[in-house]
């Protein structure tokens, strides 16, 4: 079976209310690694970036980090493949599959339908009216166009990275961190607009064409770097026969200059 968001969320809703252990650190971690997960297709198997996922979750001790990440394989939620070496690279896990509840309906419903219930009972004996006029402004047809929303470094590196994997890994992880900084200052300080002038209207487009020319960039360094190189071979081989040729031409002038000692002596 497929994994789905919505159910992954409401076990662990369900769990958590019945788990007094549970921290909001956990809730935060599980909840990123299903939209990370969604965000690669549900894959069975994907990375978790140490350092990006820190930083995102406002994380600050690497103890607390790791102490969720493995609760949330001792939960038996997630399993830990291989743990990361170090804070620039990624742990690899897989989200487990866990059994759909059996009763009708668990903990966490009954006390937000009894809840849900009480609201209703109170409103219902309220004098105090609800119904409040309109405004016949709001009647008026809305602006449907969306507004663009600059992205932080830090969705740049995310979105860097789950590219970069798509394409094979080409970039280490601190190409990654370099690259998306970059990207960020440069159209920060433009405005996020295009050389022309143009606003951006998908940053995840600008930073897709930006890992392209990067690519393109060093490979084109790598091919030049070649040509380079292959010159520099064919030139040194010219001189050295040039070297020979003149070194020849030198000991034949001096033979040829040597006096003749067995007609002196004769």
């Amino acid at each position: 079976m497929k994994n789905n968001g919505y159910d992954l969320s409401r076990k662990w809703f369900d769990f958590a209310f019945e788990h007094s252990e549970v921290k909001c650190q956990h809730t935060a971690l599980f909840m990123w690694i299903i939209e990370l997960n969604n965000r690669l297709g549900w894959k069975e198997q994907f990375g978790i970036p140490t350092n990006a996922t820190m930083e995102g979750l406002h994380i600050g001790n690497k103890r607390t980090y790791l102490d969720a990440l493995s609760d949330l394989a001792k939960w038996n939620f997630i399993q830990i493949i291989s743990e990361s070496k170090n804070q620039y690279s990624s742990t690899i896990i897989s989200i487990c599959r866990s059994k759909k509840a059996t009763a009708l309906h668990t903990a966490l419903d009954t006390a937000l339908i009894q809840h849900s219930n009480g609201i209703e009972h109170s409103i219902e004996h309220s004098s105090a009216p609800i119904d409040k006029q309109r405004n016949q402004e709001t009647k008026k047809p809305r602006n449907n166009r969306v507004v663009f929303t600059p992205p932080s470094e830090n969705d740049i590196y995310n979105f860097m990275g789950e590219l970069n994997m798509k394409s094979g890994g080409k970039w280490s992880e601190s190409k990654i961190v370099t690259e998306s900084k970059n990207c960020f200052d440069h159209y920060t300080s433009t405005g996020w607009k295009t050389s022309g002038g143009a606003k951006i209207v998908s940053w995840e487009a600008t930073v897709r064409k930006w890992m392209n020319n990067q690519f393109k960039f060093e490979a084109n360094k790598k091919s030049n770097s070649y040509g380079k190189q292959s010159n520099s071979t064919a030139d040194s081989i010219a001189k050295a026969n040039q070297l020979y040729a003149e070194a020849v031409a030198i000991s034949r002038a001096r033979d040829n200059t040597r006096p003749d000692w067995s007609l002196e002596e004769a």
